[in-house]
């Protein structure tokens, strides 16, 4: 049989699929362009949009590696082709809403929507089961607004001030705060959204998943454990961190704490973070294998 008269129920890997879906994703990059520009120069510069970039890249490389190295069945019904464009409608809706009104939240929503409703056009839901992993991380390209962040991160900064200024205090410093303010000696600090751990449970939470689905677990609560972790281990880093950038402020003044060592700290806080969710992941693992053998 000649390439032209072979049957297309399945996607092989060939150069006519290799050319199809580097159409698609100029096609898609051809619509986003204006979108990404205008949040390369704006809302990713922000700390609390840092991680959007790297989350796009797992993303695209997520599902371009299944995409060109596992077959999937190109036969879909027309409830499912009926499902896909609607969603796909929706994303172009949210796209021309959030340009016409300058909306970042509705322009970063509509990738889910966007990309969810292509996949269940083109290959069915079984084929978003399959990809569900890189669809479910577009909802972390999500930009809310301020004073949804400003919320949720009120009591996360109160927290945070508090324990920091309570141990300090202990240890026989001049420390104190009110609200999200800390004062040491003759300094003041504001424990920032940065700060409060809302930056950090977002990052380690896409961090997680993408380490849990690389592994692939075959124990749900190993996976279970390693989740419930990463709150509680974001909130612990990050009032660590506020209390070595008060220690450096009181000891060394506000320019030190306030300049590459308040860069420093936040990176040294992450790769504890992550320390500590590979030994709970390790130490999970250990305990529910000595428990199946048990």
């Amino acid at each position: 049989m000649s390439a032209l008269a072979r049957p297309t129920g399945s996607f092989h890997f060939d150069v006519r699929r290799t050319a199809t879906l580097l159409a698609l994703g100029a096609a898609l990059l051809f619509l986003y362009a204006p979108v990404y520009m205008d949040f390369a120069s704006g809302p990713w510069r922000e700390d609390e949009n840092a991680h959007a970039l790297i989350i796009m890249a797992i993303a695209i490389g997520a599902a371009g590696v299944r995409l060109l190295t596992e077959k999937f069945s190109l036969m879909r019904t027309a409830g499912e082709q009926l499902a896909g464009f609607s969603l796909l409608a929706a994303g172009l809706a949210l796209i021309a809403l959030g340009g016409a009104g300058e909306t970042v939240l509705f322009l970063s929503a509509s990738q889910f929507f966007v990309a969810s409703g292509t996949v269940i056009a083109l290959l069915g839901w079984r084929g978003a089961r399959r990809l569900w992993f890189p669809l479910a991380l577009t909802l972390y390209l999500i930009i809310w607004p301020g004073w949804a962040i400003d919320a949720l991160t009120a009591p996360l900064k109160m927290l945070v001030s508090k324990i920091v200024a309570d141990v300090l205090y202990a240890a026989g410093l001049p420390v104190a705060h009110a609200g999200a303010v800390i004062s040491a000696g003759p300094y003041q600090l504001l424990v920032a959204a940065a700060c409060s751990g809302l930056n950090s449970l977002i990052a380690l939470t896409a961090v997680g998943a993408v380490y849990l689905y690389a592994v692939k677990h075959k124990d749900w609560r190993i996976n279970a454990v390693v989740l419930l972790s990463l709150a509680p281990i974001a909130v612990a880093a990050n009032i660590l961190r506020v209390m070595t950038l008060t220690l450096i402020t009181y000891y060394l003044g506000y320019d030190a704490g306030q300049g590459f060592m308040h860069e420093g700290a936040g990176l040294l806080m992450f790769a504890a973070a992550l320390g500590l969710v590979f030994l709970i992941d390790s130490l999970a693992l250990l305990v529910f294998a000595q428990r199946r053998a048990a």
